[in-house]
């Protein structure tokens, strides 16, 4: 196993996912309903789900999940593993990659108030490391989706998704790393 950082990581010390003023409570509650609503929807891909397990505050969450995969098609060809750049020397953890319309790509499930920049960044370099080491089944694209609690998925808008997004990722690498060296 490598000991390279995580893209969250890098993301988050080079300072592009900056949630303001939000009071650390309000972001550890956020954290912790992530983490489950995340591990609900995998399980519900995993068809190892029981609904009637599901706490009450999760389900329109899942509920979101459920109609972003029948409205859009896709078929979850992997599900949270780990991806490795060798080349860049980073690690992360895409939480899908599927197929929607015939594409392959990297699919990221948020259950924020709002998608980030930074998901941006986070995917164009989960998808270097996906190709890096799958060329014959390469991503073509990226796939964000924005799980809210009225049970509705959102999408982020077309020009979320830039061609500079994995150069902005790698500046975020040069200065995590910067910092490191100058143990700034």
């Amino acid at each position: 196993m490598t000991d390279y950082p995580h893209v969250t990581q890098i993301i988050q010390e080079a300072g592009l996912s900056d949630y303001g003023d939000v009071p650390q409570g309000i972001m550890n509650f956020a954290a912790n309903r992530g983490d489950v609503g995340h591990k609900t929807c995998e399980l519900y891909d995993l068809e190892n789900l029981r609904l009637d397990t599901v706490d009450e505050r999760i389900m329109p969450y899942l509920q979101a999940w459920i109609k972003f995969k029948k409205d859009t098609g896709a078929v979850i060809e992997v599900i949270e593993q780990r991806v490795v750049s060798e080349k860049y020397h980073y690690q992360g953890t895409p939480d899908r990659i599927a197929v929607i319309g015939g594409k392959r790509g990297l699919l990221e499930i948020k259950l924020t108030a709002q998608l980030m920049p930074s998901t941006a960044y986070q995917l164009a370099a989960y998808q270097q490391a996906w190709n890096e080491q799958h060329p014959t089944q390469r991503a073509t694209t990226k796939y964000a989706v924005l799980l809210r609690n009225n049970g509705i998925p959102e999408y982020p808008p077309k020009d979320f998704f830039r061609p500079g997004d994995f150069n902005v990722f790698l500046s975020a690498l040069v200065i995590m790393n910067a910092k490191k060296e100058r143990k700034i």
